[in-house]
């Protein structure tokens, strides 16, 4: 047997680190032991300006971890911020990308040892975090893992592919942060690797706004607020400015904004006859510009208070999941936007105990009587199956917890434990002494189900907040016989209690007000005027509406008679009213279109839409249409009621088109038109989520017979064409009379709704009649 004859050839050199030598295992555990164990994320970004289109680049640098093969990342950002991210169209905005540019030789590592992936697949889940921080941009290593030291270089707004970058969040921050989360193992087990901070200010002053009282007892001075603001609604900073209001021969004395901090300053319009006035505002900025405001205050000779007061009683800091601290929050609400009372809503579940009797004290703090009341309170987070949000303020001294159930980072268990669960529990915890007590039935988030409920704890239901309007929410209240005064709110999370301002996506509805009709401005005072439901409720306007029936205000109790009562209204818009609808407990009883009462304009033409898709909480329609003439010319073509600059309006000839989003409000477009012969518009209008796209036609001849309604379900998504008077014939000040017998023996109420010519909405409180 033939033996093959093998020589070996010699091995010429040692090609690892031999680690029998403490010095060079040392060498190799130091290099590694230096970094943080999983990795370190940094910017070179210190401030970005709200609602800019950039490009945001980040580096993260591999911990001493590594990252296995299948191995990934999570960027993390809060949910309700509304700066988006996309990975699909790398010519678009908001294209994120993430690549590795540095494969390291850490700790003496050889070249064939190098990181081996191939590829970091991305991904962007709304939701793919923890709450808050729930939006998330998903890294994953595809075929090859990463060592100690590598680079991955993420671009927010990627623009070497054609993109314009990424639009920033819309409104100020301080200190906005990206979490950065790493799955080491690869066992899709997340550690936290680090947080970095990003400051997000607000841009230049675009506009002045005003914010008045609008209806003032005879003898009593009408504060009012003034300040700047940029494109997005955030109150300008370091904009030194010479202020001045006029009214009716008066001028103010000389103001100016200051030149560091807020632009922002209180006028006093010294007490007037009665009367309605209007008073116009200046300011003079360093730049050359003059910006210009109004506002209308209506003097009366009898109202309960000095003035009509506005709340703002759903409102979020970073104790939870809102933007900037409380007290920035409760400084915002009262000099800017201009509120007399604030409420303080932290979630139930997520706020420590240390940080709840910090708030209430410092709402104790900042209230003044007669200048500023602050309440404190919680929303009560159980979900809609057992009863579903409700705010919680605290009218007394008591300010004692009942949680739905507790669940936040600092917290030692895996899983949260039910408390006062389910709404029931709730009631249980404050029945004992009411009056101390406002629980309002929410329907932004986790929506309030009415089949539970407590009449003498829940006193007001809130009807819109910026998650949007929810008219039907109190329709559902009356028809099953609960007896509930109207709230409106901001459900601020975003640092601008009764500021209004619209995101661009989650949040997209004004912030809401809620009108008080309290003798003085007091806690006590406050809060009994809130608890007998003396309320109404606006979509961010400063408008008052009221309803009596003699001495009794709406949100009281008329025992119901066999003679006629006369109920009244009166309505005080900040601009114009459009119409006006009385509400009986089953739906509409008296409609007044005031554009038909003033006159239509024979050359105008309103196109709107509106609605939302569905009564629970990401309820809006992204819309998509357009206009197009036939027989008809075009001469002016105007976006009514739309809520930001990126919510559009085209033209093109005659075809007008539009691309923007409804919470439940309408937006939509006045056309001025040059009719000839059987004009008619063509209609073609999609709702995006729901893949429904309607087409159809309206003779211009039809609405003569008045407007044209096309319903497309949801909760009131709708197209309604209609002629609408000039703006000018329209009056700001609106009052009437009903002469009303209410039923026998049973229990009924009425409440006004009025829409302005703007698209704000308002609501009173019902006034009830009760059969004994």
């Amino acid at each position: 047997m033939n033996r093959p004859e093998i020589t070996p050839r010699p091995q010429t050199e040692r090609r690892y680190h031999d680690c029998t030598d403490a010095a060079v295992s040392r060498e190799a555990t130091e290099a590694v032991r230096a970094l943080p164990f999983l990795g370190e994320l940094t910017t070179e970004t210190t401030e970005l300006t709200a609602g800019d289109v950039t490009e945001l680049v980040l580096r993260y640098t591999v911990g001493g971890s590594g990252i296995a093969d299948s191995g990934w990342l999570k960027l993390c950002f809060k949910y309700y911020s509304d700066w988006d991210l996309q990975t699909v169209r790398p010519d678009g905005r908001d294209y994120a990308t993430a690549e590795l540019t540095h494969r390291g030789d850490l700790g003496g590592a050889s070249a064939d040892s190098l990181a081996t992936v191939r590829r970091l697949r991305t991904a962007y889940d709304v939701k793919g975090g923890e709450r808050p921080f729930q939006k998330a941009l998903l890294i994953h290593l595809e075929d090859g893992f990463v060592r100690p030291g590598d680079e991955i270089v993420i671009r927010l707004g990627d623009r070497r592919h054609g993109g314009p970058g990424t639009r920033v969040q819309t409104f100020v921050e301080d200190a906005f942060r990206f979490r950065m989360y790493a799955d080491a193992l690869g066992t899709s087990r997340m550690g936290h690797v680090g947080d970095v901070s990003v400051d997000i200010v607000a841009g230049g002053a675009e506009r002045l706004v005003v914010a008045g009282p609008r209806l003032v007892r005879a003898g009593a001075t009408a504060p009012l607020r003034a300040h700047l603001e940029d494109a997005w609604g955030n109150v300008a900073s370091g904009t030194p400015a010479r202020l001045e209001a006029v009214s009716d021969g008066w001028v103010s004395p000389p103001r100016a904004f200051a030149a560091e901090g807020w632009a922002t300053a209180t006028i006093d319009l010294p007490p007037q006859a009665v009367g309605s006035r209007g008073v116009r505002v200046s300011a003079g900025l360093p730049d050359g510009r003059e910006l210009t405001a109004g506002c209308t205050v209506d003097t009366v000779a009898e109202l309960p208070g000095e003035r009509a007061y506005f709340a703002d009683l759903h409102v979020h800091s970073d104790d939870t999941v809102g933007t900037q601290d409380s007290a920035y929050n409760f400084a915002y609400g009262r000099w800017i936007g201009g509120l007399d009372v604030l409420g303080y809503t932290a979630n139930d579940f997520q706020i420590t105990e240390k940080a709840w009797q910090d708030v209430v004290a410092l709402c104790r703090e900042v209230s003044e009587d007669g200048r500023f009341v602050c309440l404190p309170g919680v929303e009560w987070c159980g979900s809609s199956g057992v009863g579903g949000d409700h705010n919680v303020i605290y009218l007394g001294e008591d300010t004692t917890l009942a949680r739905s159930l507790e669940w936040h980072d600092a917290m030692t268990t895996r899983s949260p434990a039910p408390e006062h669960w389910p709404i029931t529990e709730l009631y249980e915890a404050y029945a004992a002494n009411p009056d101390d007590y406002l629980l309002m039935p929410h329907v932004g988030g986790r929506r309030a189900i009415l089949d539970w409920h407590h009449p003498e704890l829940e006193r007001l239901i809130e009807v819109h907040s910026a998650w949007g309007t929810s008219p039907w929410f109190l329709r559902d209240a009356m028809s099953r016989g609960l007896r509930l005064g109207v709230s409106a709110n901001s459900d601020e999370h975003r640092g601008r209690p009764g500021g209004g301002a619209p995101g661009a996506n989650i949040f997209g509805g004004r912030g809401g007000l809620t009108g008080v009709l309290a003798p003085d401005l007091t806690r006590a005072s406050v809060g009994a005027t809130l608890r007998a439901r003396r309320t109404w409720a606006t979509t961010g306007a400063r408008a008052v509406a009221l309803l009596r029936a003699g001495d009794r205000w709406m949100g009281e109790e008329h025992p119901a008679a066999d003679e006629e009562l006369v109920v009244s209204y009166a309505l005080y818009g900040d601009v114009p009213w459009d119409r006006v609808t009385v509400y009986d407990t089953h739906g509409p009883v008296l409609h007044r279109d005031l554009n038909a009462e003033a006159g239509h304009a024979p050359d105008l033409v309103r196109v709107r839409w509106g609605g939302a898709r569905h009564r629970d909480r990401y309820r809006w329609a992204s819309w998509t249409g357009h206009v197009r003439l036939v027989g008809a010319g075009l001469l002016d073509a105007r976006p009514w009621a739309t809520m930001h600059q990126e919510q559009t309006i085209t033209v093109d000839g005659g075809r007008i088109g539009w691309s923007n989003a409804t919470y439940g409000n309408d937006t939509g477009v006045v056309l001025r038109l040059d009719p000839a012969g059987d004009a008619e518009l063509a209609i073609e209008a999609t709702v995006t989520e729901d893949a429904r796209t309607e087409r159809f036609g309206v003779p211009l001849a039809d609405l003569a017979e008045g407007p044209v309604r096309r319903e497309l379900g949801g909760a009131g998504l709708h197209v309604t064409v209609e002629r609408i008077a000039d703006a000018a014939r329209l009056p700001s000040t609106l009052t009437g009379e009903l002469s009303v017998r209410p039923p026998r023996g049973e229990d009924s109420a009425l409440y006004v709704h009025a829409v302005q010519a703007d698209g704000h909405e308002v609501w009173t409180s019902p006034l009830f009649f009760t059969a004994g």
